[in-house]
């Protein structure tokens, strides 16, 4: 089992909107107020409805709900009724008894399904249809993303803080001595802020060549740990695109949601007339809301506003319909405001996206609100030039896209701000990016900061120096027995650019010591550049090599010689022998997205215990090889995450292709053997609508000879968990190839199947199917250095092996029925069986 950070984006964290309206507070000061709190739930499915208005009615007192459909409001004004609103519902209103609390309210909201100007005739017969028409048809023509060159000014806010925390944890030892870091939101609910970040960049585009340059002219990031250390770089935010809903799907949080402006968009929305406005120079504007057309669809319901010159989008607001089928996410919300440049050209004026996220995927008490993290980001353009003559200039001539940052860019002070912002901060605003320093320094925070900078690089913090990997801490397998491991590097605290890393193992069963040292430098340049020196010696499974890395991008170690992949073992993990790796490499890369890594290396492979070296029955001690590599790496718009020396990469909509050469000389019996390898991988994630494929694709070839343990030995599964690029039914050592291709898909539904079937859409199941094959073959020749195991057979026919099963269950993980359609197995793998994957996505 490899050890993999998830990363699902540091940005996979999102925001909640709740807005406290309290205007004319009258009457007597010292009169009994009336207050009421309670719930408004979907009376269908009993949904919450976040973003209801509720209002005492004949006053201008009132609020929002929530993302969990929760309210709360007072008024000293004498109110006898409650009146509820909101945007595909109707309208309700509730008596109360005046100067009385009441609470536990729980109201239940009623779909409108028959809106006054909603036409259901012929698609060019009505209003809204005709309208929206006109809109798709012209869509390529308002689009901001079509011109082939344009540049901006963009001020971009993002905001964290945890919410609804509860009196226990404020109480508690960790923030007894520190109450004052909680603030009041405005529906007098305590919350903790995390982060606060504001950025000012100028933005250049250029479609033919693709040019893409963004200069950060100030950038201020205030953090608890790792949300203020770590920046996504590559393809950053400051490149992204705003939210566009002239697309078919927007996609956040690697969610796809349907745009209300999407070309089929009858079949997710009804659309409702609403308003119209007559404008000063004779056109109109008008206002058309949206709803789902049905349950369980990753579609907004909210408003749009079009004028009748170019039926251009001016304005959309549109709130998430449900999250029932979205894990974590719980509520979401979308704004979008459009500008004319030179009064003609239609462009991006100011988005915004909140959204609330709850890690809790069971509740024991649904009526309590769960603490969450609300996440905002608003971004304001101006200073538009579109169609420029001039091309984009970028440092590097073949580049296509970069980011530079002024060196003056993160010290920038509050006068520059000032003067600067394209928006003023809020009081709020201002109060949370004071509050977070005080925050990072709590002792209970520094640990959890810790324990969560030690899943992502395997290391724990302290101080200048930092303990682990603590996945080799305890280890179990057959030759070692009990394996325990103590190791460290230096931390940036004795240097950002030097680094020392080391370590000592010893197992029980064979009573050896073994171990890990190395150093690097990096490079204090614009792009990646470093240098590393190592030694490993180690005890690793057969057909472990850095090239599984190419696929599982993110592992912290190739190894799955680790106690997890022992807990869930369904055969003996005995394919192991002792490696010793001598490595210098020098990584650069050119610019975001291309990267070369060129390698020199001495491996020596000691005689496996249960798998001997043997030529023609003699028992050979080792071998050992010397190696020169390089390995191309090639990604677009690419968002990484870099921590001294390791990489993170974090998100692509687009292939990442590997292509590695390599040769040398092996050693064995007192003789000597030049080869040579060419081996590559294809990997992407590709969204098609609203269901994704994940597809990968790897083959090689080797030349000249090599001991089988050189050669490509396809990845089994020997546990009961499922790997997305594993072969799930094979046994190590069933196969061994000098030329080898691989393939492996998946095909996530993403419950939309299920999300139409009455018993199962309010689960959230979701269905996925999944494919593997396989195609090798191998030279007698590599037998002339150490004979094959008996285990290994020939593969006279492709190995195919099909998938089909259920994701999400419990929000967590995933069971796949998985058959082995072709060959049968030799070593008596199963042709059949059940795999578990815990996981967790949105």
């Amino acid at each position: 089992m490899y050890n993999t950070i998830k990363s699902s984006d540091i940005s996979a964290f999102y925001r909640f909107h709740l807005i406290w309206i309290l205007i004319l507070i009258a009457g007597k000061s010292f009169s009994q107020p009336t207050q009421v709190s309670g719930r408004v739930i979907d009376q269908e499915n009993e949904q919450p409805v976040p973003y209801v208005s509720v209002v005492f009615k004949n006053t201008q007192i009132g609020v929002l709900t929530d993302s969990l459909g929760q309210f709360s409001l007072s008024s000293k004004e004498v109110a006898d009724s409650i009146s509820f609103s909101t945007v595909g519902y109707l309208s309700q209103t509730i008596g109360i008894e005046p100067r009385i609390t009441t609470s536990e309210l729980i109201v239940k909201l009623k779909h409108d399904l028959v809106k006054l100007s909603e036409i259901q005739v012929l698609p060019d017969d009505g209003p809204v249809r005709r309208i929206l028409k006109e809109m798709v048809d012209r869509k390529e023509l308002n689009n901001p993303d079509k011109y082939d060159r344009y540049s901006y000014r963009k001020y971009t806010k993002w905001e964290y803080h945890l919410q609804h925390v509860g009196e226990k944890l404020i109480q508690s030892k960790a923030f007894r001595n520190n109450q004052s870091v909680f603030k009041s939101g405005n529906d007098s609910t305590k919350y903790l802020p995390i982060y606060f970040s504001e950025q000012l960049v100028y933005n250049e585009i250029q479609r033919n060549p693709l040019k893409q340059k963004s200069t950060v002219l100030a950038d201020k990031t205030t953090g608890v740990g790792i949300l203020d250390n770590y920046e996504i770089s590559g393809y950053t935010s400051a490149l992204d695109m705003e939210v566009n809903f002239y697309d078919n799907f927007i996609n956040l949080f690697s969610q796809n949601f349907v745009s209300p402006l999407a070309d089929n968009g009858w079949f997710y929305y009804r659309y409702f007339l609403a308003d119209s406005t007559k404008l000063s120079n004779g056109h109109k504007q008008y206002r058309i809301d949206f709803i789902p057309r049905r349950h369980g669809d990753k579609v907004f319901k909210g408003y749009l506003i079009t004028e009748t010159c170019r039926y251009s989008l001016v304005e959309v607001d549109g709130a998430l319909a449900t999250s029932s089928n979205l894990n974590f996410l719980k509520s979401m919300r979308l704004k979008g405001n459009y500008q004319l440049v030179n009064d003609s050209i239609p462009f991006y004026r100011r988005n915004q996206i909140d959204a609330t996220f709850d890690y809790v995927p069971l509740k024991s008490n649904p009526k309590k609100k769960p603490i969450s993290l609300f996440f905002t980001q608003s971004a304001v353009i101006d200073s538009v030039s579109v169609n420029q003559t001039n091309d984009v200039k970028l440092s590097i001539s073949n580049g296509r896209y970069e980011t530079l940052k002024l060196p003056d860019a993160p010290n920038r002070n509050d006068k520059y701000w000032n003067n600067h912002r394209l928006e003023e901060l809020s009081n709020h605003e201002v109060q949370i990016s004071t509050t977070i320093d005080s925050v990072s320094n709590i002792e209970a925070i520094k640990f959890a900061n810790n324990l969560t900078h030690m899943t992502m690089t395997g290391y724990y913090d302290l101080g200048k120096f930092e303990f682990g990997p603590y996945t080799n801490i305890i280890n179990t397998n057959k030759v070692e027995g009990l394996h325990l491991f103590a190791g460290g590097r230096t931390s940036d605290e004795i240097s950002t650019r030097f680094m020392v890393w080391g370590g000592l193992g010893y197992g029980f069963r064979n009573k050896k010591i073994n171990g890990i040292a190395g150093l690097g430098y990096k490079f204090p340049s614009i792009h990646r550049q470093l240098v590393k020196l190592s030694f490993d010696d180690k005890i690793v499974r057969a057909g472990e090599n850095e090239k599984i890395l190419f696929l599982y991008e993110n592992a912290l170690s190739p190894t799955e010689n680790n106690l997890v992949s022992q807990l869930f073992k369904r055969d003996e993990l005995d394919e192991l022998f002792r490696e010793q790796k001598l490595v210098t490499s020098y990584e650069y890369e050119w610019y975001p997205g291309l990267l070369n890594k060129l390698s020199a290396n001495f491996t020596r492979h000691f005689s496996p215990e249960f798998y001997p070296y043997l030529k023609n029955g003699n028992p050979v001690d080792q071998v050992s090889a010397v190696e020169i590599s390089l390995d191309t790496r090639f990604s677009w718009q690419e968002k990484v995450i870099d921590d001294k020396f390791l990489r993170i990469y974090m998100a692509t909509d687009y292939p990442i292709i590997h292509f590695a050469i390599g040769g040398g000389k092996s050693f064995h019996s007192g003789q000597e053997n030049y080869y040579g390898k060419v081996f590559g991988t294809i990997e992407q994630y590709l969204r098609l609508g609203q269901t994704a494929i994940n597809y990968a694709l790897e083959g090689g070839i080797y030349l000249g000879k090599l001991p089988y343990t050189m050669l490509d030995i396809p990845r089994g599964n020997e546990t009961f968990g499922y790997y997305s690029y594993d072969f799930n039914m094979l046994n190590f050592m069933e196969y061994v190839h000098d030329k080898y291709f691989h393939t492996y898909v998946e095909y996530h539904l993403n419950g939309f199947v299920f999300n139409r079937m009455p018993l199962l859409k309010r689960i959230g199941l979701r269905e996925v199917f999944s494919a593997k094959t396989m195609i090798g073959s191998l030279s007698n020749k590599h037998q002339d250095i150490v004979d094959f195991p008996i285990t290994i057979q020939r593969m006279n026919n492709p190995y195919i092996e099909l998938g089909a099963g259920v994701e999400n269950i419990f929000r967590l993980f995933r069971i796949e029925a998985v058959w082995r359609v072709s060959p049968k197995s030799m070593q008596g793998a199963p042709s059949f069986g059940l795999r578990a994957k815990f996981e967790i996505k949105l």
